[in-house]
């Protein structure tokens, strides 16, 4: 029987991109939680949010997922903040949902379509991420990953479906870390 741990090191960083990009574009403003999964080894999935409401999970997987450090760390930090300020200000612990880091990230959309027991579908959102920035709390700009080993523009695909290649464009901006759905006079 084949050793599974031998086969995954034995491809090449074009055969993951293949598999895992069809298309690549972005930027894209995505709003991260602090609500992480290890999947595997190899795939970190992260919970987010598109246009402030509709939900989705980014996936880190591959060789970018090594890379992932930085991110989660601020994530974590922003979660401790929240709870911190919550106990200081005697206030309930906002929820995962309302603490939001702003990441902007490149990479391509996959839509998932699950059936329940009932027959009714649900389509969920993933997008599977090349690279990706964010601001760290001193105002730097933090990039991370890279763009699909290959040239995504030689699959063959609508014109419509291909971008541009171009590097991220995301400009240091003072980021709002916690949302509430009630304004504070």
């Amino acid at each position: 029987m084949p050793d599974a741990k031998n086969h995954t090191a034995d491809i090449t960083a074009e055969q993951e991109d293949r598999a895992l990009f069809k298309t690549y574009g972005g930027p894209i403003a995505i709003e991260l939680v602090p609500r992480m999964n290890r999947v595997r080894a190899d795939t970190l999935l992260i919970r987010g949010f598109f246009d402030n409401n509709t939900e989705i999970t980014a996936v880190f997987s591959g060789r970018r997922a090594r890379e992932t450090g930085p991110l989660e760390a601020q994530l974590q930090w922003l979660d401790n903040q929240a709870r911190h300020a919550a106990v200081a200000a005697r206030r309930p612990v906002p929820a995962a949902d309302m603490i939001r880091l702003q990441v902007q990230i490149k990479g391509c959309w996959r839509h998932d379509f699950r059936r329940d027991d009932e027959g009714n579908e649900t389509r969920s959102y993933q997008l599977v991420v090349a690279r990706w920035a964010f601001t760290n709390p001193r105002g730097e700009l933090q990039q991370f990953g890279e763009p699909p080993s290959f040239d995504t523009r030689t699959r063959k695909r609508p014109k419509s479906y291909i971008l541009g290649m171009r590097e991220i464009d995301a400009v240091p901006q003072a980021s709002r870390h916690f949302r509430s759905d009630q304004e504070t006079p």
